[in-house]
């Protein structure tokens, strides 16, 4: 009988299809989770929504939607207040352009915590008055150049639709959705919480976009492979009869064969082999083909087909793997690094 999942993480997969569950709700035991799993990331981002994006935050592409830009104009003392909407159009082109270059007027950037949207969400008017950072600027400049002696711009701010404000609630319990898909994905069926690996690759993956990067940069002969948190792999632009290794070990290879994009898939397969949701099986024999090809790589006969060999059978124990992006990444890799080989042996029969 398999096991049930319990905890925080059951918990929330439950209440993040339930409506009427408050986000708010959700993203404070999101905090909790990442607590668990020592995730500073997960509390990030958790945080962050709550308590809105503030300083040098960036404000995620989900919280930026179009909206009108409005006016309010009066006459000189206050009075007869009229709406009009507004465009940077209407400066003069000095003025337009230095505007353009600070923000885009119709982009509309909710950085407010999630309480203050599903309060908005909640009064149930059609139209929300939002005060833009630069309005004041705005209709100072209008004040100043555009106006007749008689009017007066007494106020600048976006319209937003309600039902804009109730979409980007949509996106966040999405983006929330699809973390917690990924964390399932990436935690055994009867752990509770997941690694704190597990969590900071499902933040990075399903928030920011980020995958693993692998860089080949102008090193020299006898570099070594560093790895960086976020599973970004630097490799040297290593040629001729070098050195390429880890701490572990170095092994010489000749020119023409570049080992670093196999080494690289080697390692990243190993680091992610208990992540992938493998039964347990299909996981022990992933591992067992990942020690066979960084012996074929440590061999100092550096037998190219057997490595070639070795990284076909790692590639086909990540293919039964779910489509995650942990398990993508690994293939893409191991394509690299299977184009790699299939290059060398080609000039080996030239």
């Amino acid at each position: 009988m398999a096991h049930k999942r319990g905890g925080l993480l059951a918990q929330i997969e439950a209440d993040v299809v339930d409506d009427t569950v408050p986000l708010s709700s959700l993203l404070q035991k999101c905090i909790v989770l990442g607590g668990q799993a020592g995730s500073e990331k997960m509390r990030d981002w958790a945080r962050r929504e709550l308590n809105g994006y503030s300083g040098p935050d960036p404000v995620p592409d989900y919280r930026h939607i179009p909206a009108a830009v409005v006016a309010v104009i009066t006459n000189r003392v206050g009075y007869n207040a009229m709406t009009q909407r507004i465009d940077d159009s209407v400066f003069p082109r000095q003025i337009r352009d230095m505007i353009r270059a600070k923000a885009d007027l119709e982009d509309a950037i909710l950085g407010d915590g999630i309480g203050v949207l599903e309060a908005m969400a909640s009064q149930g008017i059609e139209e929300h008055r939002l005060i833009p950072p630069w309005s004041r600027f705005i209709a100072d400049t209008m004040n100043r150049l555009n106006m007749s002696p008689t009017s007066h711009v007494a106020e600048v701010y976006w319209s937003v639709s309600d039902a804009s404000i109730r979409g980007i609630l949509v996106r966040v319990r999405t983006a929330l959705a699809e973390l917690v898909a990924e964390l399932i994905a990436l935690t055994a069926q009867d752990q509770e919480v997941p690694d704190k690996a597990a969590a900071d690759q499902a933040v990075q993956f399903v928030i920011t976009g980020d995958r693993p990067t692998i860089h080949y940069g102008n090193s020299h002969t006898g570099d070594i492979v560093t790895r960086d948190s976020g599973s970004e792999y630097n490799f040297g632009d290593i040629t001729g009869n070098v050195a390429a290794g880890s701490s572990d070990f170095t092994q010489n290879y000749n020119a023409g064969f570049d080992i670093t994009k196999v080494r690289g898939f080697a390692d990243l397969a190993a680091e992610v082999a208990g992540l992938l949701g493998l039964d347990a099986a299909q996981q022990a024999e992933l591992s067992d083909a990942t020690s066979e090809l960084h012996e074929a790589i440590n061999d100092a006969a550096a037998d190219k087909g057997r490595i070639r060999r070795a990284v076909e059978a790692v590639m086909g124990y990540l293919k039964l793997a779910s489509g995650t992006a942990l398990r993508n990444a690994a293939i893409t890799a191991g394509d690299q690094a299977g184009s790699e080989l299939d290059l060398a042996i080609r000039h080996m029969h030239l």
